[in-house]
């Protein structure tokens, strides 16, 4: 059985861990993408957690969140198709506005309540800071539907206190 994905050409592995795989690839001339993946034989619990996170990100589309820009989930594999924010993470670098920056993530965690998403992991390595400086949150492998976001508004200012500190 051929592999789904067999025509994205994978130049970097992001990270990787129990029933997913993160890389950054391309298609021919395109633009590149991050594709999170299932490796080939994952069971049913890992395709299914990509496809609920797919949702999520679906509901959570708009600025302040990397884009979902498909889902693949064919031949017992399942994929998401991501941008690529080319740009370094919080954890990486200090941001050069980082009221504006803090700004547009509050903005953001406030959009993500109000829609009922708790994103259950805010931390520096999941902001990303694209080439204007603008976040960029990722990471929603934790999320859920949820009416109770305390533990995000304190990560939140936990990571606000990072971004003005540099801590």
């Amino acid at each position: 059985m051929p592999d789904p994905l067999a025509d994205w050409t994978v130049e970097a592995t992001l990270a990787a861990g129990p029933g997913r795989v993160l890389v950054r690839a391309r298609r021919g001339a395109e633009a590149p993408v991050v594709l999170k993946a299932t490796p080939p034989g994952a069971p049913w619990s890992a395709r299914a957690a990509l496809r609920r996170e797919a949702r999520l990100l679906d509901i959570c589309r708009g600025e302040g969140v990397v884009d979902l820009l498909a889902v693949v989930d064919r031949r017992g594999r399942t994929a998401l198709v991501l941008a690529f924010v080319p740009g370094r993470t919080l954890a990486d670098r200090t941001a050069p506005d980082a009221d504006a920056v803090a700004r547009r993530l509050e903005a953001t965690v406030d959009r993500l309540h109000r829609a009922g998403i708790a994103h259950g992991a805010l931390r520096p390595e999941h902001v990303v800071l694209d080439a204007d400086g603008l976040p960029a949150l990722v990471g929603f492998g934790t999320a859920r539907r949820s009416a109770v976001t305390s533990a995000d508004e304190v990560a939140l200012a936990d990571l606000l206190h990072h971004l003005r500190s540099g801590a």
